[in-house]
């Protein structure tokens, strides 16, 4: 994620989310417990804001760069709960509504320099992102 490289990204979290049990799997707090363990390791170059009011709501996490030349991040996590064969639908919509979530809410007021959102839906094992990036002045 910090490498800017979506494709890396998404590869190497859905082989992280290959480690855990499926049971362990089964809510969307489950995926940012897991996600905030992974970026405490970030805790030099960068503000960790976990599940705090930010705009007009509560954002489930924030990458925040202490450097306004370095990307920050804002991610937001989405769990579908149904077992339905036509999950994929449902993961791709949900990632979009996450995406629409940071912007409506304005979780990235507080930002300057490029911010890279990122949607993250899940369902079990599997999961949907949707990423963009933006630049404040």
């Amino acid at each position: 994620m910090i490498a800017e490289n979506k494709n890396d990204f998404l590869k190497n979290y859905q082989n992280v989310l290959m480690i855990p049990s499926y049971h362990d799997l089964n809510n969307e707090n489950s995926y940012h417990m897991m996600m905030l363990g992974m970026c405490l390791c970030l805790s030099d170059n960068y503000k960790v804001i976990y599940n705090r009011e930010e705009g007009k709501g509560r954002c489930d996490l924030i990458i925040q760069a202490h450097d306004e030349k370095k990307t920050s991040f804002i991610i937001e996590f989405k769990y579908f709960k149904e077992d339905k064969k036509d999950f994929e639908k449902a993961l791709d919509k949900l990632s979009n509504e996450a995406i629409q979530q940071i912007k409506d809410r304005r979780y990235d007021y507080d930002l300057k320099g490029k911010v890279i959102y990122i949607g993250l839906a899940h369902h079990g094992k599997d999961v949907m992102m949707k990423w963009e990036e933006k630049v404040y002045i």
